[in-house]
């Protein structure tokens, strides 16, 4: 996915301006999709530049200037094409494996230490997703598309799932590593 693509979907929800769109991001999509303040105006300008955006320009006297975006047809059509194409898979990345992989280095002090901080990080993601839930949910029954509410929650039920997954992993491995037993459960 490009952030291109993210703001294109913000925006076709509603006009919004810089500022807008990033805490339109945190509020939503951070827990798959991040961005900085940097990247979305630098998008913004060159999706201007490619005529996917339209853009108005509110003069303010005290401040500066606003700028408020939103698609063009060209940007709904660049939108509506990247939906509807199915994407190629992404070859995972998971740094924290690779640490799992060779951790035969470390004694299990060491190892039990790393295992036990990144548990800590999918309780702390899980809690998070938990109140995002809960905040999203009293929303529900005010949602204009209640089946665009529903796939923006299958997001965070992903991330819910993910992290339960994860940490599911972790505590079993945590077991095992404590009880020198070192089996798997099957595939």
């Amino acid at each position: 996915m490009s952030l291109k693509h993210a703001i294109l979907g913000f925006l076709s929800f509603k006009a919004l301006s810089g500022y807008d769109l990033k805490k339109a991001f945190d509020n939503s999509v951070r827990h798959f999709w991040t961005a900085n303040q940097s990247q979305i105006y630098r998008t913004l300008a060159k999706m201007t530049d490619e005529g996917l955006l339209s853009k108005e320009v509110i003069e303010r006297d005290d401040r500066l200037d606003m700028k408020i975006y939103q698609t063009s047809e060209k940007g709904r059509d660049e939108l509506h094409q990247w939906l509807s194409t199915p994407l190629p898979r992404q070859n995972m990345r998971e740094p924290f494996l690779i640490q799992i992989f060779f951790s035969g280095l470390l004694d299990d002090e060491e190892l039990l230490e790393l295992l036990h901080y990144e548990a800590k990080i999918a309780e702390e993601e899980l809690a998070t997703y938990t109140q995002i839930y809960q905040a999203s949910i009293g929303n529900a029954s005010q949602a204009e598309d209640p089946r665009a509410f529903f796939l923006s929650m299958l997001t965070l039920d992903f991330g819910f799932k993910s992290s339960q997954t994860m940490l599911d992993w972790l505590n079993n491995a945590i077991k095992e590593i404590e009880a020198k037993t070192y089996s798997l459960s099957e595939l």
